[in-house]
């Protein structure tokens, strides 16, 4: 059961390795590489689920991802964020922007895919 996901990620090895991940459970994958451009094509193509990395140059994936909660248009779309130092009090960061949840990379495949099928899965009952 397949989606379609946006990724925002900056970093051309890790959107590849999330992209393959994605792609091997079937779903379509849409890219970006800046805050600004996930927030437009969010709101044009209206994926299933969006992973935002949070150290995006220009805007900021908390930033982003607050922009996406707070447009009607995209508010729905679930987002997991993606970083790479998860320290102390991140998760509270992440909620409080609005995320739906976060992983921390480098990404393990097998944590990826149980939490992506969970809440592809989950949509409204989630």
């Amino acid at each position: 059961m397949g989606g379609r996901v946006l990724v925002v990620e900056d970093h051309p090895m890790s959107l590849e390795l999330v992209t393959e991940l994605l792609q091997e459970e079937g779903n379509q994958v849409l890219a970006a590489t800046s805050g600004e451009a996930g927030l437009r094509l969010a709101a044009v193509e209206g994926p299933d689920l969006i992973l935002m990395d949070l150290q995006l140059p220009g805007m900021t994936g908390y930033e982003a991802i607050r922009r996406l909660k707070a447009n009607p248009a995209t508010a729905a779309i679930p987002v997991l964020a993606l970083t790479g130092s998860a320290m102390r009090g991140d998760d509270l960061k992440v909620r409080e922007a609005g995320a739906d949840g976060y992983l921390t990379k480098p990404l393990d495949a097998r944590a990826f895919r149980e939490t992506l099928r969970r809440i592809l899965a989950g949509g409204a009952s989630g």
